[in-house]
């Protein structure tokens, strides 16, 4: 028992690492497309910034937190709902705060990730 709950902390914070690293991904991609195309709106910069991320979470997930090929096809499920979740909340806070776009893409982007990994845990990659 003491093993295998050793285990689940072990995924768990390499799921944080990972998830943690596909975090800086998607706001690094996201605040660069902000700087260099200040015209684009903050929903398509983090649509992209998004698809970038996963591509990393995923390869990580894959060969650090879980070391199973895992099933891409739901991983994708379970990010685009965080996604879609994060985008919802997204559009909430640009419609009704005067919060400047890179604040809110940071507290939308960092709401998500529990979640995630429990989906990620008992459906993706089991």
């Amino acid at each position: 028992m003491a093993e295998s709950i050793k285990q689940e902390v072990g995924k768990l914070v390499r799921f944080g690492l990972v998830g943690g690293g596909a975090t800086f991904v998607h706001l690094g991609v996201a605040w660069t497309l902000l700087y260099f195309f200040q015209s684009w709106s903050p929903l398509v910069v983090n649509l992209i910034a998004f698809l970038v991320a996963f591509s990393f979470s995923y390869l990580g997930h894959r060969h650090f937190t879980f070391k199973s090929e895992g099933n891409v096809i739901k991983f994708f499920v379970i990010a685009f709902a965080g996604f879609a979740l994060n985008n919802g909340l997204l559009a909430i806070l640009l419609s009704v705060t005067d919060l400047p776009d890179y604040v809110a893409l940071t507290i939308t982007t960092l709401l998500v990730p529990l979640v995630s990994y429990f989906a990620a845990r008992l459906w993706a990659f089991k």
